[in-house]
């Protein structure tokens, strides 16, 4: 019970009583129709927490959801949450892990958002070839040791995030943009598709 209970501390409800709230572009926002979370710790927080959160939190996870595209929105960069903090980025995270956190809800049926929207924003976070290493791994495929840390690292988890995108996007039907993730994420494809379902 103590272990479930620290479970549902974080993310955090970041809103005033009339549901307002200080955004990433540090402007005042209302969350409409969704309760607004932050304390995204993204990368220790998508293999497994939220998924229980898909099982046992639909309604928070919605929420969740609505409050990193919300994020993603008021960004200067247009990109998903990577580390976020009430209305600040930490950035000290690899990864853009927001993306399998959506998909993963999207693939399981909670969807009170717009898709195709949510998909939209997963690529562009995806893109931001600025950030971390991406832009390495768009070039070559994987992210090289010599031109960035963590290179191993990085490069699986771009590439599980992206093989999410691809899953995303054949559900959808937006076959073009399905198959440019599935090419960016071929030398984990076959083993994704085969050993990694979403629970």
């Amino acid at each position: 019970y103590t272990a479930l209970y620290h479970s549902f501390l974080s993310p955090t409800l970041y809103m005033d009583v009339d549901s307002t709230y200080r955004g990433i572009d540090q402007n005042i926002h209302k969350a409409n129709d969704f309760a607004n979370y932050s304390t995204f710790s993204l990368w220790d927080t998508y293999r497994a927490l939220h998924p229980l959160f898909t099982i046992i939190q639909q309604q928070r996870t919605n929420d969740i959801i609505n409050s990193m595209l919300q994020h993603q929105q008021q960004s200067v960069h247009k990109i998903l949450p990577v580390w976020s903090h009430h209305a600040n980025e930490n950035w000290c995270m690899i990864g853009y892990h927001a993306v399998p956190v959506i998909v993963d809800a999207f693939m399981k049926g909670i969807s009170n958002y717009d898709v195709n929207n949510a998909l939209d924003a997963c690529n562009l976070s995806a893109s931001y070839d600025k950030y971390d290493g991406i832009g390495e791994y768009l070039k070559y495929g994987y992210v090289p040791l010599d031109l960035n840390s963590n290179s191993a690292s990085k490069t699986l988890e771009y590439a599980y995030d992206d093989w999410t995108i691809f899953k995303m996007a054949e559900t959808l039907g937006r076959n073009p943009l399905a198959s440019i993730y599935k090419n960016r994420a071929k030398s984990f494809e076959n083993i994704f598709d085969e050993n990694i379902k979403f629970i």
